[in-house]
């Protein structure tokens, strides 16, 4: 093998891990990017609720009705903290199933199959 070899498969070599280091920056945006749009669901009932709260002329059942639901929306944001925090291995998955088109993201086991903890049973 000559030198000038050598210096073609070193330089494929290092084309082909920059390829990967870019795919797995990629990959990491993207699962943000859904991890945000998941925190975002919660943080626009806490929001909402907030304002209904802040309207003096809410009645008392609504307000508890409006403190459940800020509730379950804390223990959801809760539930994608912790499963964030304990995500050590980032494997890729296709963002909407049957459609490469729309990305990729860090697939977290189980995200989304739990049911949100009712407020009334957590109490």
């Amino acid at each position: 093998m000559t030198e000038k070899d050598n210096r073609n498969d070193e330089t494929a070599r290092r084309l082909a891990i920059a390829e990967m280091q870019v795919e797995r920056s990629k990959v990491v945006m993207e699962s943000l990017a859904g991890f945000c749009h998941a925190l975002g669901q919660p943080a626009t009932v806490l929001l909402s609720s907030i304002e209904l709260l802040r309207m003096p002329e809410t009645d008392a059942e609504t307000r508890k009705a409006v403190l459940d639901m800020c509730y379950d929306a804390v223990i959801e944001i809760r539930s994608l903290l912790a499963q964030m925090k304990k995500k050590r291995e980032y494997v890729a998955e296709a963002y909407l199933a049957g459609n490469e088109s729309a990305g990729n993201m860090i697939s977290l086991e189980g995200w989304g199959d739990e049911p949100v903890p009712d407020a009334k049973e957590e109490k």
